[in-house]
């Protein structure tokens, strides 16, 4: 005996919570793509301008926060990837809370050691047979935002960024033998990344 399914009704505010949903996880890509290819106009576009950001070491306006991070990310680290996982949205209208989990990774310049984790890691591995010029760590933490949608527009208008746990380290890094030498290109910082020639 075959029986018929009835599927439930799509409503017109079921189709507009998905699509905020889908625009607001693309803007939290977005970020992670402008800090890891260090592009500020992509950074500052995630954010709306009267927007602010909390970050440890800046808090202020979200355009300044843009023009600073992409600096100093620069500045501290050779390498840093940022990765996204979960992702807990509250849509509310033309607003919307999130907590976004991350999980990010900082390849630390030469003379920057000190400055970001301290004397007392340092002299841990003094003597120590490891070389001290190349230090990596690991971050996870979370994104706390709130966005607003203006014009049909969704952007951050608050971030807050949250401290689970870190793991620093002596890099054991290998570029150029075994099969890592053939793992090309690399990626960088930049109009030279890959990632600007991978168009539909």
């Amino acid at each position: 005996m075959a029986t018929t399914a009835t599927a439930s009704a799509v409503s017109d505010a079921d189709i507009e919570d998905l699509l905020a949903r889908r625009d607001i996880y693309h803007v939290l890509t977005t970020y992670c793509r402008a800090l890891d290819r260090a592009d500020v106009e992509l950074m500052k576009s995630v954010y709306w301008s009267d927007g602010s950001d909390s970050h440890g070491v800046f808090d202020g306006n979200a355009a300044e926060f843009a023009e600073f991070i992409v600096r100093e990310i620069q500045e501290w680290f050779e390498v840093t990837m940022h990765g996204i996982m979960n992702v807990h949205m509250e849509v509310d209208g033309d607003r919307a809370a999130t907590e976004t989990y991350l999980f990010a990774y900082h390849k630390v310049r030469e003379d920057k050691g000190e400055e970001i984790f301290g004397s007392r890691y340092m002299e841990r591995f003094k003597g120590g047979g490891l070389d001290p010029k190349h230090h990596h760590f690991f971050f996870g933490g979370r994104y706390l935002d709130r966005f607003e949608r203006r014009n049909g527009e969704w952007r951050i208008f608050r971030r807050e960024v949250v401290m689970d746990w870190n793991e620093s380290r002596p890099s054991n890094e290998i570029l150029d033998q075994g099969m890592f030498a053939t793992l090309r290109p690399l990626g960088e910082r930049g109009a030279g990344d890959p990632v600007w020639n991978n168009k539909p």
